[in-house]
């Protein structure tokens, strides 16, 4: 996975909601591609699987909340 966004410049950084959730929705979707997902985000963040799969089912919960209100 590679980030293309200037992450040391975050003035001004925003996300597409609804194309964070679709994406989300999808790698949840598919067991194999979302246990992947979840041990890179692991790895590389030094947080336990555990947390990193309430991390994400908690951004797609705020993601779907944001998409309703708009």
């Amino acid at each position: 996975m590679q980030n293309k966004y200037d992450l040391k410049n975050m003035e001004g950084f925003k996300i597409d909601p609804h194309t964070w959730l679709q994406t989300l929705l999808a790698i949840a979707g598919d067991r194999e591609k979302k246990e992947e997902v979840i041990q890179i985000v692991a790895d590389q963040s030094g947080v336990s699987a555990e947390q990193v799969e309430e991390l994400i089912g908690a951004t797609i919960r705020i993601l779907i909340t944001d998409t309703r209100s708009n």
